[in-house]
């Protein structure tokens, strides 16, 4: 089956489009999708400014870390379940978007960086990184996850 087969399935499934026509089933899982993407946020502000000294500096970063990652992860997984309910009933709307292109481009280059260098930086209990290197990866990783937030709301205003 083709993926225009697949679009053209989904937009026409009588069950999505219930979620699609539905006045409160949408707004709902937006709702769940922002709530996910808050919690990811904060956690991840949280220990950002944790890596660069501002706050909580008696806890050890990689504890601080170690708290928060199962909070991130939760919320991670609740963005994407949740943003797939808001994809999948009118993904023809989404794929043609370029701000939901760059959101989706984004995403994929917070969450590799999220899991790879941030969590290496923030989880090991080594001897302490300069203050260069850790706001150099805390400025990605907030310019990261604040610009899929603001290409997600672009998406609303541009086609």
């Amino acid at each position: 089956m083709s993926l225009e087969k697949f679009f053209q399935w989904c937009y026409q499934s009588p069950v999505l489009g219930i979620l699609r026509d539905s006045s409160y089933a949408m707004p709902i899982i937006q709702s769940i999708h922002l709530l996910g993407l808050t919690i990811l946020l904060g956690t991840t502000v949280m220990l950002n400014l944790r890596l660069l000294g501002i706050g909580m500096r008696q806890l050890p970063l990689s504890d601080v870390a170690q708290q928060l990652w199962p909070w991130a992860f939760g919320a991670l997984l609740l963005m994407i379940s949740s943003g797939i309910l808001v994809f999948i009933p009118d993904p023809v709307r989404y794929v043609n978007s370029g701000p939901f292109q760059l959101k989706m481009a984004l995403l994929a280059l917070a969450i590799l960086y999220h899991f790879t260098i941030f969590r290496r930086v923030t989880r090991k209990k080594l001897s302490p990184r300069s203050p260069l290197v850790n706001a150099i990866v805390a400025f990605f990783s907030l310019t990261l996850w604040f610009s899929v937030g603001w290409a997600a709301r672009a998406i609303a205003f541009f086609k």
